[in-house]
C-alpha cells in the first residue's frame, strides 16, 4: 500500500513544494548546536512555551518531537519522508532553561523506520518521551539538495522565541459550532502551520490535537484540562483546510480521561485526516 500518495506526487516537481518560511518551527526559538560533528536541535526555554503548572505546552512539545526526529544519527537524511504516527509522552516539568533531545531509529526498512526521541533539561530532568514510525515517499535525493535544505532549515532556528502568545492563539486553533452534532476545533491552513509538501504540519496537527481534547474535557466537567499523552496517526495528508478536529469522551478512571478525536479536512469534503487517543488530567 502507497501510505502518502498525494505526497508522493507532489515529490515529483520540487517547485510544488513549500519552503516553510515564516513556519512556526522558527518562531518557537529552536537552535542548533553541533555534536560530534552532527547537527542536534535544542529548545530554549521562555515562559510563552510554558503552561500554567509549568509544564512544557503540549503543542510545543509535539513541535520540537517532529523536529527533533530527523536528528538522530542512523537517520536517512537523502530519503523524503512522513510521520505515519507519534506518540508523545509529557512526563515532568523542566526544571531547567534548555531543553534537548536524544534521538534514535529503532528500526529502519525499504518503506518505514520507528525511532524513539526523549527530551531532557540541561538539569537531567526527564520531561517527555516519544516513539515514531515514518515512511519514505519517494527515491533518495541528491546529496547537494538534501544539504542545500538542511542548511537552509537550520538558518531558521535561530535559538529566539519570537511568540507573543500562547501556540494555540498563534496558529489560531478556535472552538467552531458543532458540526453535525459533534464539537470541533480548527484550524486554518496557512504558512504557518504547513509542511514542506504543503499540508498540515505534524506537530502542530498534535497541538490541535491538544486543543481539541483539553477544550472538550474542561467543558464537560468545568475544570482545567491537561493533556499527559496522545497517540497520534496520520492517515493521509491534510492539503485544502480549514482543518477541523472532532474530540469525543470515551471514558474516565479518577482525574484521567480518555479522548478520542478524529481530525478532518473541511476543505476536502471532509476527509478523514487523522486519528487520535489522548490521555488527558482533570484540575
Amino acid at each position: 500500500m502507497d501510505p502518502m500518495p498525494a505526497a508522493r506526487a507532489q515529490d515529483t516537481d520540487h517547485a510544488t513544494t513549500t519552503h516553510m518560511t515564516g513556519h512556526v518551527l522558527g518562531r518557537i526559538g529552536l537552535q542548533i548546536r553541533i555534536e560530534d560533528g552532527s547537527p542536534r536541535i535544542d529548545l530554549p526555554l521562555h515562559p510563552i512555551l510554558l503552561d500554567a503548572d509549568g509544564h512544557l505546552d503540549f503543542g510545543v512539545l509535539g513541535l520540537y518531537l517532529d523536529a527533533a526526529s530527523g536528528q538522530a544519527p542512523s537517520f536517512p537524511q537523502n530519503r523524503p519522508w512522513l510521520h505515519a504516527d507519534i506518540t508523545a509522552h509529557r512526563l515532568n516539568a523542566p526544571e531547567g532553561q534548555v531543553l534537548s533531545a536524544s534521538s534514535r531509529v529503532e528500526r529502519l526498512g525499504g518503506r518505514s523506520g520507528v525511532l524513539v526521541v526523549d527530551v531532557h533539561d540541561d538539569l537531567g530532568v526527564h520531561v517527555a518521551r516519544s516513539v515514531q514510525q515514518f515512511v519514505f515517499v519517494g527515491p533518495p535525493r541528491p546529496a547537494e539538495r538534501t544539504a542545500h535544505e538542511r542548511a537552509r532549515f537550520y538558518r531558521r532556528l535561530h535559538g529566539t522565541c519570537s511568540l507573543r502568545v500562547p501556540l494555540h492563539e498563534a496558529l489560531e486553533i478556535g472552538r467552531d459550532g458543532d458540526g453535525d452534532g459533534r464539537a470541533g476545533w480548527s484550524i486554518p491552513l496557512q504558512e504557518l502551520s504547513r509542511n514542506t509538501w504543503g499540508g498540515l504540519h505534524g506537530g502542530v496537527a498534535i497541538a490541535l490535537v491538544d486543543a481539541a481534547v483539553t477544550g472538550a474535557v474542561t467543558e464537560a466537567t468545568g475544570a482545567p484540562a491537561r493533556t499527559v499523552s496522545a497517540a497520534v496517526r496520520y492517515l493521509t495528508p491534510s492539503l485544502a483546510g480549514p482543518v477541523r478536529a472532532e474530540p469525543t469522551i470515551v471514558g474516565r478512571r479518577g482525574d484521567v480521561v480518555l479522548v478520542a478525536t478524529e481530525v478532518r479536512d473541511a476543505g476536502a469534503e471532509g476527509t478523514l485526516t487523522i486519528l487520535a487517543d489522548a490521555h488527558v488530567s482533570v484540575g
